[in-house]
């Protein structure tokens, strides 16, 4: 076995809120997450001496500052071996767009290479190592439908959604996850979910109860504040017939969800093409192999 391709999903937040800062410096979140069927390709391949990244993506890093390139510098570090690799990133998720797609990435490299290697080594130490690298690695590495806690290493596996949509408005606007924390001083709010509400309603109407719980996004307020096209997209998702929508992780993206297949055609045709837009529906892993 010399090379293994996977497909990594890019996920949305239905609900983030930021409780506190931890004493480690990190923020406390509070989030529920879905994987969703909008994907990036990762090619693993055992070459050479060195770890390698291919990307025809402009802004994509091939060094260091790549989170597949950190992935299996800190899984073959940790494992003692000094084995190359070339990681080969076909990229579809929008960077900088609170999709995840680097987070969902690095997760299919740490489990591609426990495959390609023939690792025997625990779910939960990969998980561990997940977390060295983003918090958002862990939950890529399970996917589907998770409530995430403390600063993403605690995962509570929700009721899958199953049917419905959600519709992605991409508009073009990469966004620093930093500055956005940064711009939290002063913002922070008590614990205000109601999970066992939440996942009544998952469990018992699926999407529909998606829509009947309240989406929310605490960065969501910052960003509009700087980039308030979003407010636009939002407002015009609504008006086009969407059920509910939202901006997902530090941003850009917004989503809306859709109950069907006919709402989604309806709500595509009133946004017109002026922007990127993706129609998914949910998916019960982050990681597969393609």
């Amino acid at each position: 076995m010399k090379e293994l391709t996977f497909q990594a999903a890019a996920k949305i937040n239905l609900y983030l809120d930021i409780l506190g800062r931890r004493s480690d410096g990190h923020h406390e979140i509070e989030s529920i997450v879905q994987s969703v069927r909008l994907y990036d390709k990762i090619i693993l391949r055992l070459k050479g001496r060195e770890i390698k990244i291919r990307c025809t993506h402009p802004e994509v890093p091939l060094d260091e500052q790549n989170t597949c390139y950190r992935a299996a510098e800190i899984l073959l570090t940790v494992l003692g071996m000094r084995q190359g690799l070339e990681i080969e990133i076909q990229k579809n998720i929008p960077i900088g767009s609170g999709l995840g797609g680097g987070s969902a990435d690095a997760a299919a490299t740490l489990i591609g290479m426990r495959k390609l290697f023939q690792i025997d080594i625990p779910f939960s130490d990969l998980s561990k190592l997940a977390l060295e690298l983003g918090s958002d690695v862990p939950f890529c590495l399970l996917g589907g439908t998770a409530l995430v806690r403390g600063r993403g290493e605690k995962i509570i596996p929700l009721p899958l959604l199953k049917n419905g949509w959600f519709i992605l408005v991409d508009p073009g606007i990469s966004i620093s996850t930093s500055w956005v924390y940064s711009r939290l001083q002063g913002k922070l709010t008590k614990k205000r979910l109601d999970i066992k509400l939440i996942k009544e309603l998952i469990k018992k109407e699926g999407m529909r109860g998606v829509s009947k719980f309240p989406l929310y996004n605490k960065l969501e307020e910052v960003v509009i504040e700087r980039f308030p096209t979003l407010r636009d997209i939002k407002a015009k998702l609504i008006e086009a017939g969407a059920t509910g929508a939202l901006m997902t992780g530090s941003g850009s993206t917004i989503f809306a969800v859709a109950e069907d297949e006919e709402r989604v055609k309806s709500i595509l045709g009133r946004l017109g093409r002026k922007v990127r837009v993706y129609a998914v529906q949910a998916t019960d892993k982050s990681v597969k192999e393609a």
